[in-house]
């Protein structure tokens, strides 16, 4: 039970973290302006908006089971590590998508 707790909070601070990072990552189009490059602000504008909101419901979601799995006296850690897996995965999802976004020309 106190592994769970420990990485439930672990987890919190991790998706606070990506999802600043995704916000963050609009400065990517700053760029734009420089001559020879192209931007793609619908997919860009598109990734930093949806990106946050998936790692609020990763978050939500493995809280939520975690807590019924402790409520049921079994294992919750896994869930929460599985949880951080996929914070992780959304955050270089949403990097790549973002780099993809910005093409460089000179």
């Amino acid at each position: 039970m106190v592994a769970s707790i420990a990485l439930l909070v672990v987890l919190t601070l991790e998706a606070l973290a990506a999802g600043w990072g995704i916000k963050l990552m609009s400065l990517a189009f700053v760029s734009c302006a420089a001559p020879g490059n192209t931007c793609n602000v619908g997919l860009g504008d598109s990734v930093v908006t949806v990106g946050p909101i998936l790692i609020a419901l990763v978050l939500v979601a493995s809280i939520v089971v975690c807590i019924l799995r402790l409520v049921r006296r079994r294992l919750a850690w896994p869930v929460v590590l599985v949880g951080m897996a996929a914070v992780v995965a959304v955050f270089f999802a949403a990097l790549l998508l973002i780099e993809s976004s910005v093409t460089h020309g000179i």
